[in-house]
């Protein structure tokens, strides 16, 4: 049964307001606000890569890009495939020069990511071991690593974390064993607190979950080396979420992210966070979860005992479908905001609206290009609480950069660029998401330099039934999309579900799902009981 008493702290914290100080960039860290007993929410991704190894862009790049939206990251460069087969045409020389790449930029690596921290952002060293037998492991450390261990056998590798105090991640893991999934027999949960359930190769949760493992030469999801049934067998471990993105982009949109519940913004605490499993999974749209079972984080084990209060706080960036309370594999309860609604959205008040913006020619037209984005987006009579930016990979270029920029509480500079060439999931878009305190004859304009100068404006009452879409020329120019607005009740809720035990020594395990209208689902990590 849910209700809403669950009320422990207010959505906003004080940093929010030192955020809308003019100049200060906007990212993750207006949601750093998010508070749970004393804990921040900060955003990552600690699996990506660029050209130091086989992908695209500047290790320099990549920095940038995830300053400019995340609070951390990891960059874990392609390092050894001891058991990697030949193959046709000896393209396995790709990934062996990529090998050789990494190696030597091991010492300019190990500077850059040093040099990259800073009281508002924290990088990572890291590195990832690939293995046909034993699956591919992420390798994090809480510092400076000067030895790149690239041993043949998975328990040499464990022990090396175990010795460097560091983090081996499973990656992937539901592709068939002998295909790079996970070998869960060696599975160690002292250097593996966390798996990555999901990033750009798809989601393992289940055989069965959205997001099927279609994107590469590994096959499908094989049932037994999924979520679920591991943690069935017994095994504990948290959800993460990364991109594993290949353009140099970070955080990119719709590959994966990470959010952690920690002290505060330093290796020490995320690293501390993540081995205490306070870590979720979402998709792409940063959903704030927060889920308590009698009164201990997601993450925790909890004594035996029969009665289970579970304590669930989301927010997303969109409207909210669906909460779901998993216990043991099985579904048990869910919560839908639809059945719950205060009615139409009201204004005064405060409203999401998510700010859309590419499309472009038809691929099959041959006219693939790339669009440069220059916009101010003025709020009058209200003001922004929040804005969070939603940027993928495409298109790459090495110079290119995506940047959100506040100016004042009540306008927002957006630089950015699109294009249907290889952009990931089809989707030839990019996003912000502004969270707005306004009324109904609040007015919401955005000012294009390029690719036109042009103006459009729509009051928020508006805004309230329909949206507003415009294009930049002619069939088939890009167009920009002024969405319909999303009031509290639809992404905003705090739920309480009461669950008990005939036996009191049963042990369970329990996590929730969150799924948004548009696609966008996160997973908390795991509580068990007993």
């Amino acid at each position: 049964m849910a209700n809403s008493t669950f009320n422990r702290r207010n959505f906003l914290g004080s940093s929010v307001a030192a955020a809308l100080l003019p100049g200060f960039r906007v990212s993750s860290q207006l949601q750093a606000a998010d508070k749970n007993d004393g804990y921040q929410l900060f955003w990552g991704d600690l699996h990506n890569h660029n050209a130091v190894g086989y992908a695209k862009g500047s290790l320099e790049r990549s920095i940038d890009l995830a300053r400019e939206h995340l609070d951390f990251f990891a960059f874990t460069g392609h390092a050894w495939w001891h058991d990697m087969p030949k193959m046709p045409g000896n393209r396995h020389m790709k990934w062996v020069n990529g090998f050789e790449k990494h190696s030597n930029h091991w010492n300019k690596t190990r500077q850059l990511i040093q040099d990259a921290n800073s009281d508002q952002f924290v990088a990572l060293l890291g590195y990832e071991w690939h293995s046909s037998k034993f699956g591919d492991y992420c390798m994090i450390f809480p510092e400076d690593q000067p030895n790149l261990f690239l041993p043949d056998h998975v328990e040499k590798l464990l022990d090396f974390a175990e010795a460097n105090n560091a983090f081996a991640i499973p990656h992937h893991l539901g592709y068939k064993q002998g295909w790079r999934g996970a070998n869960f027999k060696h599975f160690r949960s002292s250097v593996s607190p966390v798996v990555e359930i999901f990033s750009e190769h798809g989601c393992t949760e289940t055989d069965r979950s959205p997001f099927p493992m279609i994107r590469h030469s590994m096959g499908g999801r094989s049932t037994s080396n999924t979520v679920i049934p591991q943690l069935e067998k017994g095994k504990r471990f948290g959800f993460i979420a990364s991109t594993d993105d290949h353009l140099g982009y970070p955080g990119a949109y719709g590959e994966g992210v990470l959010g952690v519940w920690a002290d505060d913004l330093s290796a020490k605490s995320l690293m501390e966070a993540i081995r205490a499993r306070r870590t979720y999974a979402a998709t792409g749209d940063r959903i704030t979860l927060e889920v308590v079972l009698n009164g201990h984080p997601m993450g925790s084990e909890v004594p035996a005992t029969a009665e289970r209060q579970i304590d669930v706080r989301v927010e997303g960036d969109d409207a909210v479908s669906m909460v779901e309370l998993v216990r043991s594999s099985q579904v048990i309860e869910r919560y839908f905001p639809e059945d719950h609604l205060d009615g139409p959205t009201q204004l005064p008040g405060n409203v999401k609206c998510r700010i859309q913006y590419g499309w472009g020619p038809w691929a099959d037209l041959n006219l693939g290009r790339t669009c440069l984005w220059d916009m101010s987006i003025h709020l009058s009579k209200g003001q922004f609480l929040r804005a969070n930016p939603y940027f993928q990979s495409a298109p790459f270029d090495e110079k290119l950069r995506d940047h959100l920029q506040v100016v004042s509480p009540q306008e927002l500079r957006l630089q950015s660029n699109t294009t249907r060439v290889k952009c990931y999931g089809e989707d030839p878009t990019k996003s912000v998401v502004c969270e707005i305190a306004g009324d109904p004859d609040s007015v919401l304009t955005l000012k294009l330099r390029q690719p036109v100068e042009q103006t459009v404006s729509a009051k928020l009452k508006d805004l309230i039934d329909d949206n507003l879409v415009t294009f930049t020329g002619e069939f088939t120019t890009e167009s920009y999309i002024i969405n319909r607005l999303v009031s509290p009740s639809e992404y905003s809720m705090k739920i309480r579900w009461h669950d008990r035990s005939n036996n009191a020594l049963q042990s369970d395990w329990y996590y929730v799902r969150v799924t948004q209208h548009n696609g966008q689902v996160a997973w908390s990590s795991p509580i068990w009981v007993g």
